[in-house]
């Protein structure tokens, strides 16, 4: 019996102890925070969190995997002997919600987060931050700020400092100006505006300039704004920048001088020889026509070419040379003109001194568009007109003359110099002396012009061996003359005895040696002055310029006539009155011919 008992209290233990092996045992599952989903690994069973879960007892472990949208999956384990029943997980997110801040200068701009349109600036808003694992650092935003006319500017938006400010750069501007002109004396002028060329108008006119560049970093471009009456006031100009202010005005000053072009035919010197052009030499001319010389009494313009800058297409006409017949009446024009092909050409012509709006007649003519210049008349009543052309060949100049009475030509055009040297220059004192003219060799580069001479018939030629730039002989005894001295590259007037001998440097004053003296010419009258040029003084601005001066025939006393600060040049005693001096100059704006009187 106690054998029995023995062995029925065994089998319960046992089956007590089969039984209890094989009761389930439950685990609770707890997750942090709600909502996410326990995964069985095993059978792939889904439940929500928190889960209890029936689980067999054995030896291996069970494993779970808890999962939730936008945070880290966690996987636990757990063995059916542990006494805990109960397991808690945290999970850690993997995207966060943050205020971000987004600021620009100026406001209204179009903010993008991760290429998506999320508003304009200043901008206050929650963003989603992500990161791959719970370990990572929080990915950056990528921010892109856009606004027309201005720079885009693209960067990160760290989930630490989630704020940003920042100033846009401008790429495109439009600004309006006001803009008005006004005289000196303040007083409102139509003037024309141009922008960069472009011609915009009258003034006052408001102009409006876009300024644009393609990076922030480049400077902004500038554009030149001018105003400009021509002719008549100096164009004024302004650069106009992209901070320039709204409302401005400029100020003309009126035009006071202008360079002058002397269209003067001569000979030039090349690398084969001699050749004949049409020396355009431009020099400055004032506007004031008055003089500012003491020592003259009167002065008058006696003709009426006009500038060229108001009328650049008219034809041009431009005064080159003159001679004043003997009465003194009328004046022998040299006249440069063009030609609808662009040719030079130059014309003599005949205007009465006294009538200043009357026009002139053609003395000979020039159908065949010669280069009759530089006229010469002695005043001893003979009536042979004298000057330079190419009309025996046209590659050449040469000396002619006609017979000039009454104010009118008298017979044909004849050729004096008949050689095949340029000849050219010519003066004379009267019918019973030579021509005295400058002669050149024209196939010899090196060669200089020479003093020349002949009979008024073409009878004997000479050449003396001396070396001049221009010539003149209007007294029986001398002939002066002008030629670059070496010593100091400045011309300078000599004289000499009619036959070449006793050569005499005229001017001994330092400051003239020092400076170009050009245009030699005596008086008619005893005792013999000459008139000259030269560029010894200076404007009101240190220039030089032009200036007639007036002194004995042996160089002393030099008085200054004109100081105008134009360019006065070729001076020619009246043949009737000592005390009349006539010239050309540009004063004004045109080369004419002027007059003045001696105190």
């Amino acid at each position: 019996m106690t054998r029995l008992l023995r062995r029925l209290a065994s089998f319960l233990v046992l089956a007590l102890a089969t039984a209890i092996a094989d009761a389930a045992v439950t685990l609770k599952i707890n997750v942090s925070p709600a909502g996410a989903t326990v995964v069985a690994t095993e059978t792939g069973q889904r439940l929500p969190a928190p889960a209890a879960i029936e689980l067999k007892r054995r030896d291996n472990n069970y494993t779970f995997t808890i999962e939730k949208p936008g945070f880290q999956t966690e996987t636990v384990s757990w063995n059916t002997r542990e006494k805990v029943r109960e397991i808690f997980v945290t999970l850690s997110p993997l995207t966060a919600e943050k205020e971000i801040s987004i600021k620009s200068g100026p406001d209204g701009a179009s903010v993008a987060i991760d290429g998506k349109p999320a508003g304009t600036t200043p901008l206050v808003k929650t963003a989603t931050f992500t990161r791959d694992t719970k370990t990572a650092p929080w990915k950056p935003l990528a921010i892109t700020v856009t606004k027309p006319d201005y720079q885009s500017e693209s960067f990160s938006l760290g989930y630490d400092n989630p704020s940003a400010a920042l100033m846009l750069g401008q790429l495109r501007k439009e600004r309006v100006f006001s803009v008005e002109v006004k005289a000196p004396d303040g007083s409102a002028i139509a003037a024309g505006l141009t922008l960069e060329g472009k011609e915009l108008g009258a003034a006052p006119q408001k102009v409006s300039v876009v300024f644009s560049r393609a990076d922030k970093t480049r400077p902004w471009p500038t554009f030149a704004l001018t105003a400009e009456i021509p002719t008549i006031y100096q164009p004024a100009a302004v650069t106009l920048t992209h901070d320039y202010k709204d409302i401005f005005a400029l100020t003309l000053k009126p035009v006071t001088e202008l360079s002058v072009g002397l269209y003067v035919p001569t000979v030039e010197m090349t690398a084969t020889g001699a050749r004949m052009v049409v020396n355009q030499a431009v020099r400055l001319a004032t506007l004031d026509t008055g003089e500012r010389a003491t020592e003259i009494a009167g002065l008058s313009r006696l003709t009426r070419f006009v500038r060229r800058d108001q009328n650049p297409k008219a034809p041009l006409q431009g005064l080159n040379s003159y001679a004043i017949t003997p009465d003194g009446e009328s004046a022998i024009l040299s006249v440069t003109s063009q030609d609808d092909a662009g040719k030079f050409y130059s014309a003599l012509f005949l205007k009465r001194i006294e009538d200043d709006g009357g026009g002139t007649a053609r003395l000979i003519d020039n159908n065949k568009r010669y280069f009759d210049c530089f006229p010469i008349i002695a005043p001893d009543g003979s009536g042979i007109l004298v000057f330079q052309s190419n009309r025996g060949d046209l590659s050449k100049p040469d000396v002619f003359r006609i017979n000039f009475a009454d104010n009118r030509v008298a017979g044909g055009v004849s050729r004096i110099t008949n050689d095949q040297r340029f000849n050219y220059g010519p003066t004379y004192t009267d019918s019973n002396r030579e021509v005295v003219y400058l002669s050149l060799e024209p196939n010899y580069p090196l060669a200089k012009p020479q003093l020349s001479n002949v009979k008024l018939d073409g009878a004997l030629p000479t050449q003396f061996q001396i070396n001049a730039e221009e010539v003149s002989h209007r007294e029986h005894s001398k002939v002066y003359f002008t030629r670059v001295d070496e010593s100091t590259g400045k011309r300078q007037i000599y004289s000499v005895e009619p036959d070449g001998r006793l050569e005499t440097n005229l001017i001994s004053d330092d400051s003239f040696l020092a400076a170009n003296c050009f245009n030699p010419v005596a008086s008619f009258a005893s005792p013999v002055r000459i008139l000259f040029v030269s560029d010894r003084d200076k404007d009101d601005q240190g220039r030089a310029n032009n200036n007639i001066y007036v002194m004995n025939a042996d160089g002393s006393q030099v008085q200054q006539l004109t100081a105008n600060g134009s360019d006065d040049i070729l001076p020619a005693w009246s043949p009737t009155d000592p005390a009349v001096v006539y010239f050309l100059s540009n004063r004004g704006g045109a080369y004419n011919l002027w007059r003045l009187r001696l105190k």
